[in-house]
């Protein structure tokens, strides 16, 4: 059975060793067993699962999303529909996120050319006097 150390851990999965700690805090990634002197000994799920979850925040899924999957996974299975549509939601959510972004660089263009203008509306000139800005 392979063991990894913390470092080589981490290294492995493509993380930090602090996140390796924190994941382990937060129940994550379960309590390794430690060697004689004390090392803690990872094993090639511990490597599997903090790759999944590196993974999975890599796809905009949270830590706490991320505890509930498998947690579910633990107690009770969940099957590939279940994932399918955790998938689905988080696509839909980041659909929103982008439209939202897209509206405020709208606003924001249109802003910047009522600034440029050479003829400022009463509300830009208004703006720029709250700002101590000349027109």
């Amino acid at each position: 059975m392979t063991s990894y150390l913390r470092g080589q851990l981490a290294k492995l999965a493509n993380v930090h060793t602090e996140t390796v700690r924190y994941y382990e805090e937060l129940g994550l990634l379960p309590q390794p067993r430690r060697s004689e002197s004390g090392y803690r000994l990872y094993s090639e799920d511990a490597l599997s699962r903090l790759t999944f979850i590196h993974h999975a925040k890599s796809c905009g899924f949270t830590l706490k999303e991320i505890q509930k999957a498998l947690a579910a996974s633990e107690n009770t299975r969940i099957d590939l529909n279940d994932f399918l549509g955790a998938i689905d939601k988080k696509m839909t959510k980041i659909r929103s996120d982008i439209a939202k972004k897209e509206t405020t660089l709208t606003l924001l263009a249109k802003l910047r050319i009522h600034l440029q203008a050479a003829d400022k509306s009463p509300e830009i000139q208004a703006m720029l006097r709250t700002l101590h800005l000349e027109s």
